[in-house]
């Protein structure tokens, strides 16, 4: 596993800065867990940390929204900011209550690559850092989100999906 397939498409000074600022966030997080092995600790803090980073951006977006509980809403809003381009996100299924998106590039995965990282090291890392995924959709009651794969599992894309949830009032 390679990783062959990570490749920009999308090259504008723009984005190349944010991906620059990616890839810097992608190394502290393993250079931190790195540190922390070293010192007999396990990776919990980090994995917690990000949650904590994930939960505030989810709710962040569920309080700018007009109605969180609205499904459709969520979908028309969720990957159309500086991260579309970023991860090269496509939008490959979107109905009243799928949203299905593909990431085509990860510069987490390109930056650890570059650290000389194993492709077993860069999937665990990919864990960690999904950790805020999970966490920024269970601020939403009303959707469930599933990681299908991803570039650093040695997929061609990422593959994020939120579906709609029906709570029954009890």
């Amino acid at each position: 596993m390679a990783f062959e397939n990570n490749k920009p498409s999308i090259v504008n000074p723009a984005v190349n800065g944010i991906r620059d600022i990616s890839e810097r966030r992608a190394a502290t997080i393993s250079n931190m867990i790195d540190e922390a092995k070293k010192r007999g600790l396990d990776d919990a803090f980090a994995r917690e940390a990000i949650y904590k980073y994930g939960a505030d951006n989810g709710k962040a977006l569920y309080n700018s929204l007009k109605d969180p509980t609205d499904f459709k809403e969520f979908a028309s809003v969720f990957g159309t900011d500086h991260n579309k381009d970023l991860f090269e996100m496509e939008t490959v299924e979107k109905t009243d209550e799928t949203l299905a998106i593909d990431f085509h590039y990860c510069p987490y995965v390109t930056e650890w690559a570059k650290q000389g990282k194993k492709p077993e090291e860069i999937a665990k890392l990919c864990e960690i850092t999904m950790e805020g995924d999970h966490a920024f959709a269970k601020q939403f009651d009303n959707l469930e989100f599933k990681l299908e794969g991803t570039i650093a599992d040695g997929l061609p894309v990422c593959k994020l999906r939120f579906n709609k949830v029906n709570k029954i009032n009890e």
